[in-house]
């Protein structure tokens, strides 16, 4: 199928793929430097707010119980509400209280000193370089639109890396170029070989990064969820926590975090406060291996344990999607990882920047010189189905496609038309000479 592909149908492949790439170019340089960097943001992050996240040495001190550092946020911001309670395993790192405005979205982050009670410091969620760099890198500082553009860049970038590979696929044993760059060549062609080898290196790290990213885009990460949960292979308490009856009393948090830690491993763990009255309170560990997955959903009021969820027991397509995040980061090699995701990240940007600046050496003044088709060949059924298998994939990619399908038929009608138009007032005059000559 790729000789195929790499012989009759090169011509409209290069088309697409040149396409798409100089279309996607601006983010995907956008997204690959700020996912560089915030590969690093665990270990930056605590450096850059030290004053706040990192704590002295103290050998005899004591934690204070959960409910008396909650009790000391509460009393300094009244009003707001308890969303989530953040406690490190790293005995010098601070506690996190995450706070929301009632009547606003507003979000607080307030961390406070475990063994003092003594309140550090706070910002808002938004606030700081790397919740910027964050927001830069998930919704271009756009919210939700900003979002479903991003998964729409990303689906195509997605695509347009598949067709480099197709590009690349030598079409003869020894094609030069192929397997090292020609460092000789000069101009394009030196361009173009670092183009495609490199991208041929870094094709399959560069295809986990950029899929797994899209678990938590708006439309795919909700479709595949819903896929795995059909399937059922996501756990009915994780789609659909269990429900409350008895909404009354008073919640014993430090019992509940008892409960917790006494059959939980040593690790960063959270606690989730329900948004509704009949909706569970949840304590979990979410570290980055996702093999230290465990959550348990309480009964507030009760201390009840209603669902547990832990790694050994979760099905295979659960296990699956807990390993998109570390595997989108490179956390789940820790920190060669992190830097194995830095490189394929500069990678990325660096494949987008020689793509622009081959069309810039080759392009005319005042002209795209976008590759012409000049003989069209049938897709076949191989490459159909697997253009559908995308579109299943990745929604937002098979909507766009129909659209632009869509629209290139329109403008292929609409310049029908006039040569139509035209052949017919020809024929109406040769008629009416006919006629007069008769």
């Amino acid at each position: 199928m790729l000789n195929r592909l790499s012989g009759l149908l090169y011509p409209m492949i290069w088309r697409w793929h040149f396409l798409i790439g100089l279309c996607c170019a601006p983010l995907l340089i956008l997204l690959s430097l700020t996912g560089a960097l915030y590969a690093f943001q665990p270990q930056l992050e605590p450096w850059l707010e030290k004053d706040w996240q990192q704590l002295e040495a103290c050998e005899q001190c004591q934690p204070h119980a959960v409910s008396a550092q909650l009790a000391t946020v509460t009393q300094r911001y009244p009003g707001m509400e308890l969303e989530h309670f953040a406690d490190f395993a790293d005995p010098l790192r601070s506690n996190v209280v995450f706070l929301k405005e009632p009547q606003s979205e507003e979000h607080r982050l307030v961390w406070i000193n475990p063994y003092t009670l003594r309140l550090l410091g706070s910002r808002t969620e938004t606030e700081g370089f790397f919740p910027t760099v964050f927001a830069l890198h998930t919704n271009l500082l756009s919210g939700e639109i900003g979002r479903w553009l991003i998964e729409l860049v990303v689906s195509w970038i997605l695509v347009t890396l598949l067709l480099g590979l197709v590009l690349w696929w030598p079409r003869r044993a020894k094609q030069g170029g192929a397997w090292r760059p020609r460092f000789e060549s000069k101009g394009r062609r030196f361009w173009r070989d670092l183009h495609a080898v490199g991208g041929f290196y870094l094709l399959p790290l560069a295809l986990i990064i950029v899929y797994t990213g899209l678990l938590f885009s708006p439309v795919a990460g909700r479709a595949l969820l819903w896929e795995m949960s059909a399937i059922g292979q996501i756990p009915n308490a994780f789609m659909s926590p269990p429900e409350v009856l008895q909404q009354e009393g008073e919640v014993d948090i430090d019992g509940l975090v008892a409960d917790f830690l006494s059959d939980a491993p040593l690790a960063d763990w959270f606690i989730t406060w329900p948004h509704r009255a009949e909706q569970p309170l949840t304590i979990s560990i979410r570290e980055a291996l996702p093999w230290q997955t465990r959550i348990v959903y309480y009964h507030p009021y009760n201390q009840e344990r209603l669902a547990v969820l832990s790694w050994p027991e979760l099905p295979v397509g659960a296990k699956a999607l807990l390993l998109f995040f570390p595997l989108h980061t490179g956390l789940i090699l820790h920190w060669p990882g992190q830097v194995l995701a830095m490189i394929v990240a500069l990678g990325l940007a660096g494949l987008s920047g020689s793509g622009v600046w081959m069309w810039w050496l080759r392009h005319e003044r005042g002209s795209w010189s976008v590759p012409v088709i000049r003989q069209r060949h049938p897709l076949g059924k191989g490459l159909l189905a697997l253009i559908g298998l995308l579109a299943l994939i990745m929604p937002l990619f098979g909507i766009s496609l129909v659209g632009i399908v869509f629209v290139s038929w329109l403008k292929s009608l609409i310049e029908k038309r006039p040569a139509a138009g035209g052949r017919q007032r020809k024929f109406t005059e040769n008629s009416e000479g006919a006629e007069k000559s008769t």
